[in-house]
């Protein structure tokens, strides 16, 4: 049965609500939250002929790529030539519209399912980058080299960079390191123009296999260029710890401003490093402080690790920490806000595959172990998290929107647990959805579960789909509210295994007395 759903009253003042992401006016006394929910849901399916086996959801991003101030979706196949592009349409939650997105498919040189969004040549459009992590380049098999794609004022798509180690950048080509593993966006030397952080994470250094290094490369009014391009690895990021076999230096990165110094700074995952015992390999996070005048640089490096500094969990039995990293800024925002990011850190396979994730807060000098958070799976009936890997995909932005006169709702963390259980179904997956509390951070408590049911289109739960695989936010209907794509790589279509899909859920002020939650 569609839930009872009730609309709330909209006044004068919520319908003069301020656009801006700092201000926003009072909703009317005792109104609730705005919150996702399956009001015009969406399952994009894959839209290709011969779908079996074609992992589309396998990556996503969100970006504006015709700067009509709505998001667009970019979603991925886990290989090929071509990518998905679905451009979002201006629409209200609850008028069943015509058309959600309008789709085209983007012919790139190859890829990988590692994607990310970004305008490095500041025209007010953004780019994509497409990862192809495996490619040979100059003989080197899986040596990796990352495309930028950039679109026309007519529509047109066509290559604005190709990056790789060698050639006019650092660094040479080399078998296996897989240049592009990982990608993030930033700001860091704070110049207008957004740079590009890609992780190579079976790089060998000094000998050592699979050690892990980053490539640093900036953004101009041409696009990325080789310009003050830099490789950073153990030898170099500025904590003068020795590279180790299998490090994975550079597994997965996040861009944000965690000193609020106006330059974004860079979160490093390291999927394997080392605790202080010298034995146990749980994982490491290395932040690098962005600068005006360098970028990003290794002074004052900082190392965070599980149980080490203050950091919540225990090195010895926490595994995979950063294996996932997103940035957001989970205090409130507008009057009295402050002015920092914060960092999510995934660590799914933490307490035997069940997951974790930590969360690290901004300060003037950085993040900060203060205050810092250990989130553990919720607790739902017919929902088994045991091997659920919660924290395998993250991504942040304000899902649950509420202001009170000029303040509002910090960013939202959005959580992956696509291994889960679900009512007897195994690997069914889950999405847990976490928000601001009244002192600034995440409220466990407030945990809100998306769950791979009816009303939602994709009707499970269906076994081994791995609902939340892959996640990505953006304001895919230009009502000024986030929503949320879910990527579900493996979901079978009919007799096609393994077609993919991608399940869209909008904000709202829609109430949902039953069925979602």
């Amino acid at each position: 049965m569609r839930p009872h759903l009730i609309r709330q009253e909209r006044s004068v003042l919520l319908r003069a609500m301020l656009t801006t992401a700092t201000l926003c006016v009072a909703l009317p006394a005792g109104a609730q939250q705005q919150h996702l929910g399956p009001v015009d849901n969406l399952l994009l399916k894959n839209p290709y002929a011969s779908p079996a086996s074609g992992f589309f959801g396998r990556g996503l991003a969100a970006g504006d790529f015709d700067d009509d101030g709505i998001s667009d979706l970019v979603v991925m196949e886990d290989g090929g030539e071509r990518m998905r592009i679905f451009r979002g349409t201006d629409f209200t939650v609850g008028t069943d519209p015509l058309f959600n997105f309008f789709g085209t498919t983007v012919t790139t040189p190859s890829h990988s399912h590692v994607v990310a969004s970004g305008d490095f040549d500041g025209d007010g459009r953004d780019e994509i980058a497409v990862s192809a992590f495996t490619t040979a380049v100059g003989g080197q098999l899986a040596a990796g080299r990352v495309h930028v794609m950039d679109r026309a004022p007519n529509g047109t798509w066509s290559v604005q960079s190709t990056i790789q180690a060698g050639g006019a950048y650092p660094g040479a080509p080399q078998a296996v390191a897989n240049f592009g593993y990982s990608l993030a966006v930033g700001d860091f030397n704070d110049d207008g123009f957004a740079d590009l952080a890609i992780g190579m994470r079976g790089q060998t250094v000094l000998g050592f296999a699979n050690a892990g290094a980053i490539m640093i490369t900036y953004g101009s009014a041409n696009g990325i260029t080789a310009g003050n391009a830099r490789i950073i690895n153990r030898t170099s990021d500025g904590l003068a710890l020795a590279p180790r076999e299998g490090d994975r230096f550079g597994w997965a990165l996040a861009a944000g401003d965690f000193d609020a110094d106006g330059d974004d700074d860079l979160a490093i995952g390291v999927l394997n490093a080392t605790c202080p015992n010298g034995t146990d390999r749980a994982g490491a996070v290395i932040v690098l402080n962005g600068s005006p005048q360098n970028g990003i640089s290794n002074a004052q490096s900082r190392i965070w690790r599980p149980g080490v500094q203050g950091i919540a969990g225990d090195c010895s039995v926490a595994d995979d920490f950063g294996f996932a990293l997103a940035a957001g800024r989970f205090g409130r925002r507008g009057w009295n806000a402050e002015p920092y990011d914060d960092l999510a850190i995934g660590a799914p396979e933490t307490s035997g595959s069940a997951g974790a994730v930590h969360v690290l807060y901004g300060t003037a000098s950085g993040l900060d172990a203060e205050g810092n958070q250990h989130l553990l799976p919720p607790a739902l009936p017919g929902i088994i998290s045991g091997a659920g890997r919660f924290g395998r995909s993250l991504a942040t932005g304000v899902l649950a929107r509420y202001c009170v006169v000029v303040t509002c709702q910090g960013d939202s963390l959005a959580v992956g647990a696509p291994f889960a259980t679900v009512n007897g179904t195994a690997s069914a997956g889950v999405v847990w959805t976490f928000h601001h509390d009244s002192s600034n951070r995440l409220d466990a408590a407030s945990a809100r579960p998306i769950l791979p049911l009816p009303p939602l289109k994709i009707s499970g739960p269906h076994a081994n789909d791995q609902f939340g695989s892959t996640l990505a936010i953006g304001d895919f209907n230009g009502d000024s509210h986030s929503d949320l794509a879910i990527g579900v790589f493996l979901y079978d279509d009919g007799g096609n295994t393994d077609a993919g899909a991608v399940q869209v859920v909008y904000q709202s002020d829609f109430l949902f007395l039953d069925g979602f939650d």
